[in-house]
């Protein structure tokens, strides 16, 4: 079954993710220009699953692997706090019924 997703090469995938311009926001960036530069970096986070559904994790490795630090970490950063506003979290560790939190007591065993 074909892929719903965009398919774009590594180094496209890289020129829409700086093409997003995430660097340049500031708190005073105009509301409609913060919508154009999030919206192109979600479509840069849906070219980029793209890449991942066909060439695995190397190929996004390579497109990453040609962004500057800051603008991995502009990106990275905004993709948690998205995917955190969805539907999609690991579930939470809840402890197996009957055990106790408290590391075991080394007398015990004498």
């Amino acid at each position: 079954m074909p892929s719903s997703r965009i398919e774009l090469q590594p180094e496209e995938v890289a020129g829409l993710i700086r093409g997003s311009r995430l660097l340049d926001l500031r708190p005073d960036t105009p509301a409609d220009v913060r919508r154009r530069c999030l919206d192109t970096a979600l479509t840069a986070m849906d070219a980029l699953c793209g890449l991942a559904d066909r060439g695995g994790t190397d190929a996004v490795w390579d497109a990453l692997e040609l962004l500057t630090q800051r603008e991995l970490l502009a990106f990275a950063t905004l993709m948690a706090s998205e995917l955190a506003e969805t539907g999609f979290a690991l579930p939470s560790f809840e402890a197996p019924v009957g055990v106790d939190d408290a590391p075991p007591d080394p007398r015990a065993a004498s």
